[in-house]
């Protein structure tokens, strides 16, 4: 049977395409855990929660999903818990999203076709609707209700357009209840949609009810359900616009007396940091050239962008205001929509056809040009091991991701788990969650040992790891290097000790540059390993014996130091003690390919005046090269002496 393609078939073929790689990104991320504990964990647990008709304090959070944000979206969909989690698990909340971000587009589509017949621009509006940045830079935050609720949009749109009030009017409720901004949003697109059929009376009367039932309920939402679920401990957070105001009511006072100041705080730096000065006029670059510069021919479709850009750039958080993970949902949601129906009412076909193709590669060229971080005003928000599908890093993994999804298969479903960032999302569906080093009344504890909690810093994070690695109340019964499972020990685990295997084995190198081998002119370890050379000997200074090693500016560095077992080591934890300027002596560990550390400043100072330098390294596996040295190294323009080295080899 032969497959024949028509022109009719290109927007089903693009939309499949396009549909087809957001599942795949969202859940390749979460396979290979990309997901974070924020907030992926946190919709995870709230959805299961709701699912359980529950409304139950979130562990990794300070409250309740409600008092984060109120939303009853996650609730819409708990018929599709019932039915799919069972095979689905954390990935459904990632199904779900792409599953409207795919309707999106569709209904897109079906507006413009509503408009014109013509291939292109129906074909156009789905491909410019899956070449936005925005559209891939919504998957450095995984899950969220900007995202979805911005998916409401065309549909309404679509439903209002053929006259389908009742339908419309079910995607307004469910809109104005899917997120705090979209009441605001709705009355500029019924304003809108005034403008664009201000000769028709009926659709006029139901935008001026559509007004009215948005303002009603935004006044509901701010005076009194919100505060109505709010605490003494957890308070609403999320309306921060002091350039404006401390309450919406402030802000919209502000606007009316302040017009020009508040056209002209979209456009400035209302902070005081000048590094954040270009941020906006990034974000307006952006999607002018990705094919906003249309709206300019028909600027009524500027009013529905008003409030969705206005809580992007008057927001007093800069993270917000350019390019950043899902802060352009809305917008990259609408501005298809927009382009392609003005697109639609050009006299002309050879017109559509000029600009459909501009806006296109444009809106292609400016999103490859912001997949490189080094082309954008803030390069650390940009999370490209998670959005740049077509770069190497986007395949690697921060561990082996088969054997570690076996291993969390030991724990019980019913289990109260503490988990390191990329694990808690995995098993977040669970009464009892928290972000480790937290463990409150944990039954396990599951962690990798390069998987930091943000709150805290990386050497808070290893003294965590290792005090449970160490402790007598926890046994390990599971490792996939570097990912650790530990369980609570119970009376029945000390009745039977051999339940679980052992993963302890530590091997220590010392060296206080006394034991030396003249014949081949080395400095030995307490094994009879080579530590250095004696050329580095010094017999004026030393903490103990009679000699120490001397590093000058003319010969800053030390022996390379090998280890041939670098296979079988897990963690490194060096220590030496040294004299001299302070802040210039490091140790350094090297592998020449994707490892380099060097130690912290001291901490801790004997009564001689010798200061104790430390680094500790937990490997990838890797990172476990024959090519690995460790070396000493005086970054000063005097003298450095060090004596007594310890070089701890654990293997868990």
């Amino acid at each position: 049977m032969k497959i024949r393609v028509e022109k009719k078939h290109i927007p089903f073929i693009i939309l499949a395409f396009f549909g087809l790689l957001m599942f795949y990104i969202g859940i390749f991320n979460h396979y290979y855990f990309k997901t974070f504990t924020y907030d992926y964990a946190n919709y995870n647990f709230a959805f299961w929660d709701y699912s359980h008709f529950k409304i139950s304090p979130i562990p990794t959070f300070r409250g309740n999903f409600l008092q984060d944000h109120f939303s009853f979206t996650l609730m819409y969909f708990i018929p599709v818990y019932w039915l799919l989690n069972w095979l689905t698990g954390t990935y459904t909340l990632i199904i779900i999203q792409n599953s409207l971000i795919f309707a999106a587009a569709w209904y897109s589509y079906k507006l413009v076709k509503l408009k014109t017949e013509n291939i292109w621009l129906t074909s156009g509006v789905i491909l410019y609707f899956f070449l936005l940045f925005g559209r891939y830079s919504s998957f450095g935050t995984d899950v969220n209700l900007a995202i979805m609720s911005a998916c409401f949009v065309p549909a309404f749109l679509y439903y209002f357009e053929i006259k389908k009030y009742l339908v419309s009017f079910v995607i307004l409720v469910l809109s104005l209840f899917s997120r705090e901004n979209m009441p605001i949003w709705f009355i500029f697109i019924f304003i809108s949609l005034i403008f664009l059929h201000w000769k028709e009376q009926k659709v006029v009367i139901y935008s001026v009810a559509g007004i009215l039932i948005s303002v009603i309920y935004f006044v509901l939402l701010f005076k009194v359900f919100i505060p109505g679920i709010e605490t003494p401990e957890v308070k609403y957070v999320l309306f921060n616009y002091s350039a404006l105001g401390a309450t919406p009511a402030e802000a919209l006072k502000f606007t009316l007396l302040h017009p020009f100041e508040t056209i002209r705080l979209f456009f400035v730096n209302h902070l005081e940091n000048p590094e954040y000065n270009k941020v906006k006029l990034e974000f307006y670059i952006t999607y002018l050239v990705s094919g906003g510069f249309v709206l300019l021919f028909r600027p009524k479709y500027i009013i529905w962008f008003i409030p969705i850009v206005a809580q992007k750039v008057l927001n007093d958080d800069f993270f917000r205001w350019g390019l950043a993970t899902y802060y352009s949902a809305e917008v990259v949601t609408l501005l298809p929509v927009s382009v392609f129906l003005i697109l639609s009412s050009f006299k002309t076909k050879h017109l559509q056809h000029i600009f459909a193709g501009l806006v296109c590669a444009g809106s292609l060229v400016m999103t490859i040009h912001k997949m490189d971080s080094s082309n954008q005003e803030v390069p650390w928000t940009f999370y490209k091991a998670k959005i740049k599908f077509y770069d190497k890093s986007f395949y690697e993994a921060p561990f082996d991701v088969r054997k570690v999804n076996r291993l969390l298969k030991h724990i019980p479903g019913d289990a109260r788990v503490s988990a390191s960032n990329v694990i808690t999302p995995h098993l977040a569906q669970r009464q009892f969650i928290y972000f480790f080093p937290t463990a409150n009344d944990a039954e396990y504890i599951v962690f990798s040992m390069s998987d930091n909690n943000y709150l805290m810093s990386p050497e808070e994070n290893q003294k965590q790891r290792d005090m449970y690695l160490n402790s007598p109340e926890w046994l390990i019964v599971g490792k996939e290097y570097p990912v650790f499972l530990l369980k609570k020990k119970t009376a029945a685990d000390s009745l039977n000790p051999d339940k679980y295997g052992s993963f302890g084995k530590t091997d220590t190198l010392t060296c206080n540059f006394e034991i030396v081998d003249r014949n081949k002119g080395n400095v030995l370890f307490a094994d009879r390993t080579k530590a250095d050379t004696i050329t580095h000997l010094n017999y004026d200074v030393f903490r103990s014996g009679k000699s120490s090693l001397c590093l000058m500016q003319s010969n800053p560095f030390s022996h390379g130091i090998t280890s041939d077992d670098i296979k079988n080591i897990d963690q490194l934890e060096i220590t030496a003690w040294y004299k001299g300027s302070e802040n210039n002596a490091f140790i350094v560990i090297d592998n020449k390919k994707n490892l380099y550390q060097k130690s912290d400043f001291t901490q801790t100072t004997d009564e001689n005046g010798w200061r104790k330098v430390t680094l500790k390294v937990s490997f990838n596996e890797n990172q476990k090269l024959p090519s690995t040295i460790i070396y000493l190294w005086n970054a000063g323009a005097t003298p450095v002496y060090f004596d007594d080295i310890q070089i701890i080899k654990r293997q868990y």
